[in-house]
């Protein structure tokens, strides 16, 4: 028969413990609890469980973002077209045509017709019906009197040949030249008059140029004063006249 256990005493706790001291015991487990608080707030960042910086560091690799890249194609291929050029020699160069007129007479070269004198010059006389000027002079005159001056160079009005040339003071005309010219394909001869005498510049059968000096303004023949009495003969016989013909192909003076 087991012993019989001695029973129990309950010793009710007394409540006479002072006020003031269960006072003190709590603020100290107040103070206590704050000062853990406020150590573990302010631990700085590299305090951090050594842990938790390694857990982060060894992160996946397929986690990571790698560097970005562009894929090339090799059937991308660029063609390069050129333009084709081919190579010639240079055209020789034209050569320069020559001039054929004077100095003096201060013609275009190549012109095809041009009047007997640069610039204006005075008209003394019409082409047509007029009065006798002097005894033995024709009424009907068919040609053009022009009055540059005594002794002014008298020029080609177109290339040609000299058909007929005096020189000599024998009356009628006095020092004169006829020329024959191709004009528009058509025969045309020019007569200069009264040409001061030991001025011809030209002869019988020449090769003239346009704008090449005959002679000089005179007053040989039947002549009442220094001028040059010009006529165009067409077909080398016919005059007409010379004013319209001239301003036709040469312009006005």
């Amino acid at each position: 028969m087991p012993p019989r256990r001695a029973p129990r005493c309950w010793v009710p706790m007394s409540s006479g413990i002072p006020a003031t001291l269960r006072q003190s015991a709590a603020g100290t487990a107040a103070m206590v609890l704050t000062a853990l608080l406020t150590v573990s707030v302010s631990l700085p960042a590299h305090a951090v469980n050594a842990d938790s910086v390694d857990t982060l560091g060894s992160a996946s690799p397929a986690s990571r973002v790698g560097a970005q890249t562009l894929p090339v194609s090799n059937a991308s291929t660029v063609t390069i077209v050129r333009d084709g050029y081919t190579t010639k020699a240079a055209p020789p160069k034209p050569k320069p045509r020559a001039a054929v007129a004077s100095a003096a007479a201060g013609a275009t070269s190549g012109a095809a017709v041009r009047w007997p004198f640069p610039g204006r010059v005075p008209i003394a006389g019409g082409y047509g019906p007029r009065e006798a000027p002097c005894s033995g002079c024709s009424t009907f005159h068919k040609g053009l009197d022009m009055n540059p001056g005594a002794g002014t160079p008298i020029h080609a009005v177109a290339a040609g040949t000299v058909r007929f040339a005096i020189a000599y003071d024998n009356g009628g005309l006095g020092v004169h030249v006829i020329l024959d010219h191709k004009v528009d394909g058509r025969l045309v001869s020019s007569l200069y008059g009264h040409m001061q005498e030991g001025s011809l510049a030209v002869s019988q059968g020449q090769s003239v140029a346009v704008g090449q000096t005959l002679g000089q303004v005179g007053t040989t023949g039947q002549s009442t004063g220094p001028h040059l009495h010009f006529e165009i003969l067409l077909d080398g016989a016919t005059p007409t006249d010379p004013y319209s013909w001239l301003v036709q192909r040469a312009g006005q003076p």
